[in-house]
């Protein structure tokens, strides 16, 4: 499919709001005290080495004594910092109204979150996912042609997040999601979830006809929504939601729902504010 670029409303938009990090920082600009770990003076805590770990940290005199490989993890100084991590798999997709409003819902962090004050930076994830700026994606957009699971392309763009600030994830979240959201979790400063579904996806109507096609090209398959069936999906998508919801609060994390096709500015001013996402700049 082609990219779906943002619309022009978000950079009207971005000055009027700002994302809100989740924790209260402090010092001046540039010298903020992180919720994650890094490189400061303040010494925070050892951990066990792992690999791809700055042997500059390793506590040598703990090695020497007791033989245990061991790095010391300080509070990291920051500017306040946005990680936008946007799902580009095929199901992102499937409605023009869900395609775009993620698009615009992470060109909106972005931007706000850069006229703010933020270091903001977007992966769409995937296999081989890498930091896209602001401008880059206000330009060229994204396409939903990704094939990997959420959970794997979590674990793959996880050893590229800044610890110590916001990592927000835009996805439908209608696959198994609790491995992946618990290793997004750890060692951040704070996480946000934000769901985005299409029209049809929150609200399929009865009679209405369906071409169900295989994913591995065996064919497809037509079908008439009756009540019964509608009513045992919106039963499953209530369920899905809570337990989203649910895994969300367990970890530590924020979490919202949004559908496709309304004004941005008003899911902004009426949803996000509200469940403290964004706050009025």
């Amino acid at each position: 499919m082609t990219a779906v670029r943002p619309t022009d409303d978000v950079l009207a938009l971005a000055p009027c709001f700002a994302p809100v990090l989740g924790f209260r920082p402090r010092g001046q600009h540039g010298e903020h005290l992180a919720g994650g770990v890094g490189a400061s003076l303040e010494f925070e805590d050892r951990r066990t080495y792992a690999p791809g770990d700055d042997v500059r940290h390793v506590d040598w005199q703990v090695l020497a004594r007791t033989g245990e490989l061991l790095v010391r993890v300080h509070r990291e100084e920051v500017q306040p910092r946005i990680d936008v991590l946007l799902d580009t798999s095929l199901s992102m997709g499937v409605e023009p109204e869900k395609a775009q409003a993620a698009v615009d819902l992470a060109a909106l962090f972005l931007a706000s979150g850069e006229s703010s004050g933020f270091a903001a930076r977007l992966f769409c994830l995937g296999r081989a996912p890498r930091p896209i700026s602001t401008l880059e994606f206000l330009s060229e957009g994204a396409e939903f042609d990704g094939d990997l699971p959420l959970a794997d392309a979590l674990a793959v763009v996880r050893p590229r997040l800044s610890s110590g600030g916001l990592v927000l994830c835009i996805s439908d979240f209608l696959a198994e999601h609790g491995p992946g959201l618990n290793r997004l979790a750890s060692d951040r400063g704070a996480v946000a979830l934000l769901q985005v579904l299409g029209p049809w996806e929150c609200d399929p109507k009865v009679g209405e006809q369906l071409q169900l096609v295989d994913s591995e090209g065996a064919g497809a398959r037509d079908m008439t929504l009756d009540a019964g069936l509608v009513r045992r999906y919106k039963e499953r998508l209530e369920r899905l939601g809570n337990e989203l919801s649910l895994e969300a609060r367990r970890f530590g994390m924020r979490y919202t729902r949004v559908t496709g096709g309304g004004d941005l500015e008003s899911t902004a001013r009426n949803l996000l504010i509200p469940t403290g996402l964004l706050a009025p700049a």
